[in-house]
């Protein structure tokens, strides 16, 4: 390994693994990374995406509100990701509440906010959500996202719980 002691180094090694869906190898990376450097807020914010996939909610959560209070001009991702931990909580009053503190929500949080209202109940305002998303990902669909997460998003009930929230969303199935 190139510079062992360099959190970045980890950091970056980490993203790789998660993007190639090597989630295990992912939070190893994560975890030395942060025993390197844990002050480092965007490590703490990247570390939640594979902790949220294997569905360890709590210790994701903690990781967001420490790097919400590392760095006070935190950007609005952090509110994008709370909002997906407390969808996968099943808390989607909170989630709805944490991405309305986004200072804009851009167009690709548009698919989580259309699950949370889905979560919700709200067809009409999951229904406009995933059309903005739709906008600059035409062509997604229910089998697209199937493809796409079944092989890292293995919590328990979490993957089939998003493909009902984007059925009722209005994601065509092909």
């Amino acid at each position: 390994l190139l510079a062992p002691d360099d959190a970045e180094a980890h950091h970056i090694r980490a993203r790789i693994h998660t993007e190639a869906g090597e989630i295990e190898q992912a939070l190893a990376q994560f975890d030395q990374a942060i025993a390197l450097n844990p002050s480092n807020s965007s490590i703490l914010h990247g570390s939640t995406d594979p902790l949220l996939y294997v569905g360890r909610i709590d210790e994701a959560i903690d990781r967001i509100e420490q790097a919400k209070g590392i760095d006070p001009f935190h950007s609005d991702l952090l509110h994008w990701q709370m909002s997906w931990a407390l969808w996968e909580k099943n808390d989607c009053r909170a989630a709805l509440a944490a991405m309305r503190k986004m200072s804009r929500i851009p167009t690709g949080a548009h698919r989580m906010l259309a699950g949370i209202h889905a979560c919700l109940g709200n067809e009409r305002e999951a229904r406009e959500a995933l059309a903005v998303f739709l906008k600059d990902s035409p062509g997604q669909s229910i089998s697209k996202e199937r493809r796409k997460w079944e092989k890292i998003w293995t919590a328990p009930g979490s993957l089939e719980r998003w493909i009902k929230d984007m059925r009722f969303a209005g994601l065509p199935e092909e």
